[in-house]
């Protein structure tokens, strides 16, 4: 955040620190979170026409109000200091809400999202000039209104610094009546159309670089995890992007508490309070590690 100068040797600011577990419910992270609040993250945030399916008021890094999902601010502020080159580019190619090009904007790297809402977009972009206009942004976010699949294809190869991003977790939620929607997939046609957007980021990131997918899993039909967690890292690897980091970030409990003994009792569904935050490395991590600290790869 701009507007403060304490940055500890980590992260972002005193105790948001690069441990497998995120803690995202304890002290420093919930300051640092209420900072990015007042300044408005969050206020209009969250997908268009967003159907929520059986989800907690805080699943992951999601947060949830009033339907719509809100992505941590202080996750992707963290995120961005520890794997992107100052003043980078950053290609988000799931954008949903502003949150994360405004974190970007903020913190003076470039952000491009992609979205297939146009009134997303649209929000986004009322967002942003908003924050530019309080003088919040040291650069200003780009958001391109597309398909995924097709929209990083006018991308050029290595152009992107880093690759961050929040992906819909199938049918778990649901944000609009679009077949091209990842989320009104059937698993099979979102397993291809989700591996393609992941191909073609990997493809736009420059050699020696990172990219991290923040992913939650999700159940099928009959109850069972589909394993989105486990295709996310096949198809970066088959990509040519191997898994680095794994890390779990740790939410408040929200309603979960209230909702576990009914599912417990009835089928021993535990209460899923976590998520995801899956980084891989294109290249060298040494190289990219020398980027990331202002020197040559």
């Amino acid at each position: 955040m701009t507007e403060s100068t304490t940055v500890d040797r980590y992260g972002p600011a005193p105790g948001i620190t690069p441990f497998s577990v995120l803690r995202s419910d304890m002290g420093p992270w919930v300051k640092r979170r209420r900072m990015w609040r007042e300044l408005g993250v969050g206020a209009d945030e969250g997908r268009e026409h967003l159907n929520t399916i059986g989800l907690d008021d805080n699943f992951g890094g999601k947060g949830f109000k009033a339907g719509a999902s809100v992505f941590d601010p202080v996750l992707a502020e963290a995120s961005y200091h520890w794997f992107c080159p100052p003043a980078g580019r950053i290609l988000d190619p799931f954008a949903g809400g502003a949150v994360r090009g405004l974190v970007a904007g903020n913190g003076g790297y470039r952000y491009t999202g992609v979205d297939l809402s146009p009134g997303q977009v649209a929000l986004n972009r009322d967002t942003a000039d908003d924050w530019h206009a309080r003088q919040l942004l040291t650069t200003h976010p780009h958001w391109v209104v597309g398909d995924a699949r097709d929209a990083l294809a006018d991308v050029p190869d290595g152009s992107a610094d880093y690759v961050f991003t929040c992906p819909p977790y199938h049918s778990l939620e649901r944000y609009s009546e679009d077949p091209a929607d990842l989320s009104n997939m059937t698993w099979d046609a979102f397993t291809e159309a989700y591996s393609k957007v992941i191909r073609e980021s990997v493809r736009c990131l420059a050699n020696d670089r990172f990219t991290t997918w923040v992913v939650g899993e999700v159940r099928g039909s009959t109850g069972r995890l589909r394993g989105l967690v486990p295709l996310t890292i096949a198809a970066h690897e088959a990509a040519g992007a191997r898994l680095y980091n794994d890390a779990i970030l740790l939410n408040s409990l929200g309603t979960a508490p209230m909702r576990l003994p009914n599912q417990w009792r009835a089928s021993r569904k535990i209460g899923r309070v976590h998520q995801y935050v899956l980084t891989f490395v294109k290249g060298d991590p040494k190289a990219a590690t020398r980027v990331i600290d202002g020197g040559e790869a």
